[in-house]
């Protein structure tokens, strides 16, 4: 059956939306009213303060849950195992799936904020009512430093399109979804919300469609490359003071795994003397200044509700040190640009980027 996928992020609330099948390849499922472009099944994701948004998942058979960050600045999809030993936790129990299917290869996976151990093994995994028969995965078993332990989410969905992770060998999931036929088009796009708008849903994750309730105009598309879908990003301004940041060209990617803009150090600590915020937030309503930086020969601006982070009477800048060569553009970028990632020509990823509303 072909068909395609969407996700719903709502900020707070976890909802389940019924599956209802009518003929032959084709799955209807109960929306609210939009226009879009292209099928998209539904379910609801979790907004957690603008920090995170993470939604559910079923893995197993019967499906047991497990709520799971979408990365797309990593491969691979993990959860935690019967020794993992965080108190509270979901554990994957592969003893009560009829579908489980055992692997054992051990692996450790590091990311920017933290990494895991874990061994691999293989399941069905559910995603909104979307089966996918059998799935290579991690069985968690310890995150040294700890870090992982403190986020609100069970475990990380990767959004690599590889054939293959570097990591752990195995197939990505969003890769098994495009070579099995799940979507209809080779496309997932990406809208979130401040956690601070007051509204039903948080955002959307699509897989398979866009969405145009939650974009204006058209979006500008550039050609992506590598494992993480790098692309070049110029011209720095701080108003319309030119920081000489990026003249030359910067590697970027988006990812929806960091909270943060992030970049070398050198040049982070550039920007934010010239955004200049106090840490009190006594000089935050009279910041006015747009920054702006050229992707594809467009020009995209962030105002200071985009680029401050203001909680609790604390005030601080989303730009951040990146402990990579590269820039991240995290979700402070995404919320406030619609983002797509285009598979649809073969050896050939285009990401685009509109104006959310």
């Amino acid at each position: 059956m072909t068909i395609s996928l969407r996700f719903i992020i709502a900020a707070g609330l976890i909802l389940f939306l019924s599956r209802y099948a009518t003929g032959e390849a084709m799955m209807r499922i109960p929306l609210k009213s939009t226009k879009t472009l292209w099928n998209k099944d539904d379910v609801t994701l979790t907004n957690v303060n603008d920090n995170t948004y993470f939604g559910q998942i079923m893995v197993g058979t019967p499906g047991q849950p497990f709520n799971v960050l979408f990365d797309t600045g990593s491969f691979d999809l993990w959860v935690p195992s019967l020794k993992w030993p965080k108190p509270g936790s979901k554990r994957y129990r592969s003893s009560a799936s009829k579908t489980y299917k055992p692997d054992g290869k051990k692996t450790e996976v590091r990311y920017g904020t933290g990494s895991l151990k874990g061994f691999m093994s293989n399941d069905a995994v559910e995603i909104g009512g979307l089966r996918i028969k059998q799935q290579a995965f991690i069985e968690a078993t310890e995150a040294p430093g700890r870090r992982i332990y403190e986020r609100p989410w069970d475990g990380i969905f990767g959004l690599s399109g590889l054939s293959k992770s570097t990591i752990t060998g195995a197939r990505p999931i969003w890769r098994t979804m495009m070579d099995e036929g799940v979507v209809t088009k080779k496309v997932f796009s990406i809208w979130l919300r401040r956690y601070s708008d007051s509204a039903e849903d948080g955002g959307e994750i699509v897989f398979g469609g866009i969405d145009q309730e939650h974009f204006t105009g058209a979006h500008t598309y550039v050609h992506a490359e590598g494992l993480l879908n790098k692309f070049m990003m110029y011209s720095f301004f701080v108003g319309k003071i030119d920081t000489k940041v990026c003249s030359k060209g910067c590697k970027v990617v988006v990812d929806t795994g960091s909270t943060y803009i992030r970049g070398p150090p050198n040049l982070i600590v550039k920007i934010n003397k010239q955004i200049g915020v106090a840490a009190d937030c006594s000089n935050y309503d009279k910041l006015s200044e747009v920054i702006s930086f050229t992707i594809a020969a467009k020009t995209f601006t962030l105002t200071p509700r985009d680029y401050i982070e203001r909680k609790n009477g604390k005030c601080k800048s989303v730009f951040s040190d990146a402990v990579t060569d590269f820039w991240q553009l995290g979700t402070p970028f995404i919320r406030a640009f619609h983002t797509v990632w285009d598979y649809q020509t073969p050896g050939t990823v285009k990401v685009g980027f509109a104006k959310s509303k």
